[in-house]
């Protein structure tokens, strides 16, 4: 029985240790067991969509190269610009061979004349230039261009815009060396009325006629050089004549109906090139006017001034050709145009009349023609002109949608 007892009194401490200590464990921090947290993921949030560009929210800047690039139905644009060239001008090309014709020609109503035989001519000439357009076109086709180009050039003694004559020795006359014409100022102002059309050959390629009313202006400033010394022999001996000053005008005045060929080549949206080639034909009068002075020493050592009065006039007439190249660079309604104009020309005199009109003999100081200008009508006189220029320009367009 006692026995008995002890094992029940056993089983119940087991029970009590079973129980509580169980409860102990779960309070006892070395057998508590951390939590892992495991980070939420953030909530899904949706990108911020991307902002228009200022293209899709403003319709007038759309496609501005495409919609300047569009064929309107009518296109005025206004230009302007500047150019550098050279020029070999007709009015000193002229004087050699002239000068030296009618020198011959002396010898027969003036036995004794001393010849001119020309040894160095004018060499190419700087020039400025200044140009001016305003051209509409009516559906990329059709072109009406009023334009104005201007050459100047100013020239000093520094520079070698004259000739260059030698004189052989005569019965009257020693030896000598002297200057022909010299140009110190040319001025040449073409005026332009164009009308051409150009046919589309394919996507790039556009070719038409175009015609020309032109009409041109030349203001040549020169003055005359001479030396000359008589022989003993001469009628009035050991006399020294020279031209010390003074200068004349040569001024032209011509115009003409001008055929041509015009081409354009579109290679971008932004670049085209554009080619005009031109027969010129035009027609005209000129006129010289102006004075020279001459000095005069004489055998016993007297000196005298004298004026004289060269006075020319007749008709003129140039004909060749003009090339225009150009490249054109557009941004918009914008432009930048550079290029290049070559003038090719030879000029004849149908009628050239006129004399040196004075108290000195001529033989003395000039060699220019007498009465009737044999020699200037007998030869041709290329005038050459090279330029190139940068002209930027604007745009404006206008369709039955508006104007642009």
């Amino acid at each position: 029985m006692k026995n008995k007892h002890i094992l029940i009194t056993l089983a119940l401490v087991c029970f009590h240790v079973a129980l509580f200590g169980e409860a102990t464990k779960h309070q006892d921090p070395l057998h508590h067991e951390t939590k892992q947290t495991i980070p939420l993921a953030p909530p899904e949030t949706t990108p911020p969509a991307p902002e228009k560009s200022s293209l899709a929210t403003n319709p007038q800047n759309l496609e501005q190269m495409t919609k300047f690039n569009s064929v309107y139905e009518h296109r005025l644009m206004f230009r302007t610009g500047w150019g550098i060239g050279k020029i070999s001008p007709a009015v000193l090309n002229e004087t050699g061979p002239a000068w030296m014709i009618n020198s011959f020609f002396r010898q027969t109503s003036e036995p004794g004349a001393p010849l001119a035989i020309p040894y160095k001519g004018a060499s190419d000439l700087n020039v400025n230039a200044q140009f001016w357009d305003i051209r509409y076109g009516y559906k990329n086709k059709y072109e009406i261009q009023m334009a104005e180009d201007t050459t100047l050039g100013v020239y000093s003694r520094d520079l070698p815009a004259s000739n260059e004559f030698l004189s052989p020795r005569s019965t009257n006359y020693w030896g000598s060396a002297f200057e022909g014409n010299r140009l110190l100022r040319f001025e040449g102002v073409s005026n332009h009325l164009r009308f051409s059309y150009t046919h589309p050959i394919n996507k790039i390629f556009m070719i038409g006629p175009s015609i020309n009313f032109h009409r041109y202006s030349e203001r040549n400033n020169i003055t005359y050089g001479s030396y000359a010394t008589s022989r003993a022999e001469a009628p009035v001996p050991n006399k020294t004549t020279w031209s010390v000053g003074g200068d004349a005008n040569a001024e032209y005045s011509m115009k003409g109906i001008i055929p041509g060929i015009y081409m354009k080549l579109k290679l971008r949206d932004w670049w085209e090139v554009r080619a005009r080639y031109e027969l010129l034909d035009r027609k005209g009068d000129f006129s010289v006017l102006g004075s020279q002075i001459i000095q005069e020493v004489f055998n016993d050592s007297s000196t005298g001034i004298t004026g004289v009065v060269p006075a020319y006039g007749g008709q003129v007439r140039d004909k060749g050709t003009i090339l225009n190249i150009e490249s054109s660079f557009r941004y918009c309604r914008f432009t930048l145009d550079v290029g290049m104009i070559r003038q090719d020309i030879k000029r004849t005199y149908p009628l050239y009349l006129g004399d040196t009109v004075g108290t000195v003999a001529r033989t003395d100081y000039s060699a220019r023609s007498i009465g009737i200008g044999v020699s200037e009508m007998s030869n041709a006189a290329k005038h050459q002109v090279t330029e190139f220029y940068i002209m930027p320009g604007v745009s404006f367009f206008y369709d039955s949608d508006g104007v642009y």
